[in-house]
């Protein structure tokens, strides 16, 4: 359906008065930094997004136009790289086919093996962000920002991205998406470094392998911290109030409590999970590096059991050659066993268990799962 261009920001009629070439056919304001403009350009002969992002008069802006030189299949390829005014910025990539990795978990479920190696693909992008020839931190890693494209997890929205720099290793804290913000990048002394995208990723990570994270910040305070916001929205402002919410987030972050470690399904190995931990933890105490980080992931990942939720139930695909399934029935939750080359599922009377949790424990012991 064909965009109104007169209805369009006026920065959105600067950035399109450059591209002759690109004819827009979607345009969505709904981002935090920017806008989105998705269409068609007619040199490249292939559909392509526009976003248009905001950023300080003063703020150094030549990291898109590193960012386009770079080639990595899960980086987003950028094409074009442009300033619109002196704080106004955009750059043309392509248009991932998959829509964004919060959507896309939404609408799924995954399996073990394939947030596996989700979360890998993540890890190998930032390794070409983080390289010697580019020093960039992305600083703002969030489901919303990876893409899916052809079943592959791809990094994108390049606002945020800085380099760091050479004397310290460090780059300005951003103070984009306070979930996902690590410890360090609060404070007078905020800031970010390669490590500060390990712990994005690891939260990344965290909600590949089934965890919960409620983007609504109110969610995460405390019972008494609800009734101090109360008096504080009796007498204060918007700004306090929103500072107020903050300072609760940060407490949580600094003391390593944002995270619900038991909304990970019950079979995720802990192995799996203490890998996730260590991505997450204090600064200087977390994995320094992606190299790191991938490591400890390909030393789990030979005996890593595929299992993954199935309308309602659990199913292990392909353990030493068969499939089983977690099901319950009248009550009761029962084990069913087929060939991994089989078609259909028959029931095995050796597990039969009052949860699915319990069953789980049974069916580890019987067939030595991890």
């Amino acid at each position: 359906m064909a965009v109104d261009i007169n209805t369009l920001p006026d920065v959105a009629k600067k950035a399109l008065q450059q591209f002759k070439e690109f004819q827009i056919t979607d345009f969505n304001d709904s981002g935090a930094n920017g806008y989105v403009m998705i269409g068609r350009h007619d040199v490249l002969c292939k559909d392509v997004a526009i976003k248009i992002y905001f950023h300080d008069k003063d703020e150094i802006d030549q990291e898109p136009a590193i960012i386009a030189t770079l080639n990595h299949e899960n980086v987003l390829k950028v094409f074009d790289a442009r300033k619109v005014e002196e704080d106004c910025s955009f750059y043309m990539m392509q248009v991932a086919n998959g829509g964004d990795l919060f959507k896309f978990l939404e609408k799924y479920h995954l399996s073990i093996i394939l947030g596996h190696k989700l979360l890998c693909q993540l890890l190998s992008g930032l390794s070409a962000l983080h390289c010697d020839k580019k020093k960039l931190v992305h600083r703002d890693l969030k489901p919303e920002n990876l893409l899916i494209h052809n079943d592959s997890i791809v990094i994108a929205d390049f606002g945020s991205v800085r380099q760091v720099d050479e004397a310290t290793g460090q780059a300005p804290a951003s103070e984009l998406s306070i979930l996902y913000r690590p410890p360090e990048a609060f404070g007078n002394t905020a800031f970010f470094d390669f490590s500060s995208d390990v712990y994005q990723a690891g939260i990344i990570g965290y909600l590949l392998f089934g965890g919960s994270l409620n983007n609504d910040l109110l969610m995460h305070l405390s019972k008494k911290e609800l009734k101090i916001l109360d008096k504080v929205k009796a007498t204060g402002d918007d700004y306090e109030i929103s500072v107020f919410i903050d300072s609760c987030i940060e407490k949580k972050t600094r003391s390593g409590k944002l995270l619900n470690w038991n909304s990970i399904p019950f079979y995720v190995p802990k192995k799996v999970k203490r890998v996730l931990n260590a991505a997450v933890s204090g600064h200087g105490k977390r994995y320094q590096n992606v190299s790191e980080f991938l490591s400890e992931l390909a030393k789990i990942k030979a005996d890593i059991p595929n299992w993954m939720s199935s309308k309602g139930n659990y199913e292990l695909r392909n353990w030493k050659g068969n499939d089983y399934l977690l099901e319950e029935n009248k009550g009761q939750v029962i084990l069913k066993k087929r060939k991994h080359t089989a078609k259909t599922f028959r029931i095995d009377n050796s597990v039969k268990a009052a949860s699915y949790a319990q069953a789980y424990d049974l069916l580890k012991k019987k067939f030595g799962l991890p």
